[in-house]
């Protein structure tokens, strides 16, 4: 028996709003092999709704680490310390970043975040019909984001900044000695977007917990991905696979590459891995 690692956006959904079909049976047939299936993702509870739910995961990594669910049942809920809080706030504020702050209940915002959001919505989004711009990811998290006066009355778990004047580099060198700063795993956020997190809250961390909740062993993992931070998956996971459709540093690192998420991706590890 194993138990499988996956990445939502860009791994198992594609970002118009669907899980491919051949995904889906694979998961299926995994499952009824004796095999466990976990998402472990950057998206927060409640941003796993549509085909996300049409799997009946073993278990629910969400918020990178932050969340995590056996069967609808929460079993572990961490947040940023107030030093890590205080740090990101006060360097997106002094920068004039805007960013989305999100948690296990809600993602929050500042109203001048909600309307950098509706622009990049317009650019991207702009072009579509009625249906497709409703299955766009930006158009659903756009939706999702409760304008609030004081942040720092929410529990958060992970920080989001859009695209602005400051590059993603300057970020990345003035807040990763303390905190854990990755490019953004949802694309549609801008070229120099990003994610910060607690260095004490990650997918590998979420991994530990469900590894040990079902009594099994590393050598037992495996984690497929597309993105940087699911970097830490491939580390912890005994098999490694990164999507075709995944950067040339992310397969790099990986064990074994499948093919990208168009072109049943998820279907074709689980063949290779002898899963189904």
């Amino acid at each position: 028996m194993k138990i499988v690692f996956l990445d939502a956006d860009g791994t198992l959904f594609h970002h118009s709003g669907y899980i491919p079909r051949s995904a889906l049976d694979a998961c299926n047939h995994a499952q009824k092999n004796g095999h466990k299936i976990c998402l472990c993702t950057g998206r927060q509870k409640v941003e796993i709704f549509g085909d996300l739910t049409k799997i009946d995961y073993d278990g629910i990594i969400a918020g990178s680490g932050a969340s995590i669910f056996v069967h609808g049942k929460q079993i572990v809920e961490k947040t940023f310390d107030e030093f890590e809080f205080n740090t990101v706030y006060n360097f997106l504020n002094d920068h004039q970043i805007p960013a989305l702050y999100e948690s296990s209940v809600g993602i929050f915002a500042t109203q001048k975040t909600k309307d950098c959001l509706k622009e990049l919505l317009e650019i991207q989004c702009g072009h579509l019909d009625d249906e497709q711009r409703k299955m766009h990811g930006l158009y659903t998290l756009y939706h999702q984001v409760h304008v609030v006066n004081d942040l720092h009355e929410h529990p958060i778990n992970k920080i989001s900044f859009l695209e602005s004047k400051t590059p993603y580099q300057k970020v990345y060198e003035d807040l990763s000695p303390v905190l854990d700063v990755i490019p953004a795993t949802f694309a549609p956020l801008g070229k120099e977007s990003g994610e910060i997190s607690s260095k004490r809250i990650t997918k590998a961390t979420g991994m530990e917990v469900l590894i040990d909740y079902y009594k099994m062993n590393d050598k037992d993992t495996i984690a497929i991905g597309d993105g940087h931070n699911d970097l830490c998956m491939f580390e912890k996971a005994a098999i490694s696979v990164a999507m075709g459709n995944a950067s040339i540093q992310v397969k790099e690192k990986a064990d074994l590459i499948t093919t990208s998420i168009t072109d049943n991706g998820i279907y074709n590890a689980f063949k290779d891995l002898a899963l189904i």
